[in-house]
C-alpha cells in the first residue's frame, strides 16, 4: 500500500464480538479522508486501533511506510499521528495556553533534570513552546482566550482547543473524532474551513469520523463507509451520496 496512512485487511475482535471485519483505507498525504457509517459501525474503534490503544487481531497498519504493531501510543504520536476524541479531553482546570502546551512535550527537547534544573536547554525550549502556543491560538480562533480555563469554554471553542492540542505535536496527520458533534451552523462552517486551511495551507493529511454531513461531504476529497465492521463503499462524496448501498445502510433517501 501506498498511502501515508493504510490498514490492510484489518480485524479487531473483543472476545467473540467483530468490531471491524477485515477492512482496507488508504489516507495519501495532504488529503482529507472521511469515515462514515451508523453508530456501532467501527468507526471509533478503528481509529483507537490505528493510534495503539488496541492492537489488531489480524491485518497490517503502517504510518509513512513503517509498521505500527507494537508501538505505543506516545511512540505514534512521535511519529506525526495525532488525534481528537469523541467526547472533548481536556484538562479542565488548566488555561487554554497550558492545554496547547500539555501537547507540546512528545516533542520537548530536554529531560526531567534539565526540567528540575532550569537549564539553558528548557528555557529555550520551553520559550520556543510558548512562541508556538501564541502561533496556534491564532490559528484555531482563540487568541483572545488564551489565559481562560478550559471548562469555561462553550463547546465550539472546545472543540478548536483540543483541535490546537493535537496540532501542537507537529503532525502530519490528524485523526479526528466527530470535531463537529453539537456545533450549530455557522460553527459547522467555521470547522470546515479550519479543516480546508489544514489541508491546503499545512499539508496536513485528515482521517476524519463525523455523522455530521455538511462537514463530510463539504471537505472530503474521499469517503470510506463502513457498516457493521464491514467497509460496503469508497469513493468521492458525490459518488457515496449516490451509493444504494449506503443510502440503504446510513444516508436515507
Amino acid at each position: 500500500m501506498s498511502g501515508l496512512l493504510s490498514l490492510c485487511d484489518v480485524t479487531v475482535r473483543f472476545g467473540g464480538l467483530v468490531a471491524v471485519n477485515n477492512v482496507s483505507i488508504e489516507v495519501h498525504a495532504g488529503m482529507i479522508h472521511s469515515l462514515i457509517g451508523p453508530n456501532g459501525a467501527g468507526k471509533t474503534t478503528i481509529i483507537n486501533t490505528v493510534t495503539g490503544v488496541y492492537a489488531p487481531s489480524q491485518g497490517a497498519i503502517g504510518f509513512d511506510g513503517r509498521p505500527l504493531a507494537g508501538v505505543t501510543p506516545d511512540q505514534i504520536c512521535r511519529r506525526g499521528l495525532t488525534r481528537t476524541f469523541q467526547n472533548t479531553e481536556l484538562f479542565a482546570d488548566m488555561t487554554v495556553a497550558d492545554n496547547i502546551r500539555v501537547g507540546m512535550h512528545s516533542t520537548a527537547e530536554y529531560g526531567l533534570l534539565s526540567a528540575i534544573l532550569r537549564s539553558r536547554c528548557c528555557r529555550a525550549t520551553e520559550a520556543r513552546m510558548s512562541e508556538r502556543v501564541t502561533e496556534l491560538l491564532a490559528l484555531v480562533n482563540l487568541a483572545d482566550q488564551r489565559g481562560t480555563q478550559a471548562c469555561a469554554l462553550p463547546l465550539a471553542k472546545m472543540r478548536r482547543l483540543e483541535l490546537a492540542r493535537a496540532l501542537a505535536a507537529n503532525p502530519r496527520m490528524l485523526l479526528l473524532d466527530e470535531p463537529a458533534a453539537g456545533l450549530r451552523a455557522s460553527e459547522i462552517e467555521e470547522m470546515n474551513a479550519t479543516l480546508l486551511m489544514l489541508r491546503n495551507k499545512l499539508g496536513i493529511a485528515i482521517l476524519l469520523v463525523d455523522h455530521v454531513m455538511p462537514v463530510v461531504m463539504g471537505v472530503s476529497d474521499l469517503i470510506t463507509v463502513v457498516n457493521f465492521g464491514q467497509k460496503i463503499a469508497e469513493g468521492t462524496p458525490k459518488q457515496v451520496r449516490s451509493n444504494p448501498a449506503v443510502i440503504a445502510a446510513y444516508l436515507g433517501h
